[in-house]
């Protein structure tokens, strides 16, 4: 059985989704509606989830953290939804591949390469593989910090996390030093253009950065852990991983999102008890 944390927003039908698989039915605890950064109370928590049942939630929002926190702290075994790595859907409209979401087990990103299987490369053919550009020279690095919601998560707070990259990169670096916010409105792909490397805590926008051809360097955390380096003294000395290890890697993340059909009729738990690992130590 799959416990089922809904907190009555559209982003549910996910977990719900998965659950049924599961079960058959959706065993579910729900929140009263709140305020995406509020705390929920989980009216119906049931304590037996935590010997019995495995958890599922979407998203790090409206309270779900504290089941994630909790299932951290006890390693127990839950189902983390968010939104795709390559080919995201947003606003709940359908794209190309349809309504596409990422599922990671026990953790919130992918930050190892998968070893996958032949159905599972068959199940990612469909999707066009992203184009791998070359690694090039540049002149600025560009920094990606926490969301509020990731800051939150982990416990971090925004401005220290920038002050504390920025020092360390003035101490190994004389290069300009560029910060963009969640909300900065010039085009990614511009500031990407002329970037020596980025670095991030868990950002999405390094997978693009990396395959435009920017080195990044990350913490352990990260879904780009596999391509990067995580020592900001050698920000002089980045990581060009080869094509081989990039396709790799490129497939490991296609393997772990799946469309809502794919949720819905078991595609998607089998795949990933079958290739996560249970526990990343």
């Amino acid at each position: 059985m799959i416990e089922c944390f809904l907190t009555n927003n559209s982003k549910d039908r996910f977990a719900k989704a998965f659950a049924k698989s599961v079960n058959g039915i959706t065993h579910k605890n729900e929140v009263e509606k709140i305020n995406q950064y509020g705390v929920g109370q989980w009216p119906t928590f049931n304590f037996k989830v935590w010997t019995e049942r495995p958890v599922a939630v979407v998203g790090i929002l409206r309270g779900t953290e504290t089941i994630l926190w909790e299932a951290t702290r006890r390693k127990h075994e839950f189902y983390y939804f968010d939104h795709a790595y390559l080919y995201a859907t947003r606003d709940y409209q359908e794209g190309k591949y349809g309504l596409l979401y990422r599922c990671i087990k026990n953790q919130l990103q992918m930050n190892y390469i998968q070893k996958l299987e032949a159905k599972d490369y068959k199940r990612i053919s469909k999707y066009r593989k992203p184009e791998i550009n070359d690694f090039r020279e540049g002149q600025h690095i560009l920094v990606f910090p926490p969301t509020r919601a990731v800051c939150r998560y982990y416990g971090y707070n925004e401005a220290r996390w920038i002050a504390d990259k920025i020092s360390i990169l003035r101490k190994h670096t004389d290069r300009e030093i560029i910060v963009r916010t969640k909300d900065t409105e010039i085009p990614l792909q511009d500031q990407l253009r002329h970037a020596h490397a980025v670095v991030s805590s868990q950002s999405t926008a390094a997978i693009e950065a990396v395959l435009s051809g920017v080195p990044s360097f990350c913490e352990e955390i990260s879904q780009c852990l596999p391509v990067s380096k995580t020592d900001l003294s050698e920000i002089e000395k980045p990581y060009y991983p080869d094509r081989g290890l990039l396709q790799r890697w490129i497939d490991s993340l296609l393997a772990c999102q799946f469309t809502f059909e794919e949720i819905e009729n078991g595609t998607c738990y089998e795949a990933v008890k079958r290739l996560q690992h249970d526990y990343n130590t």
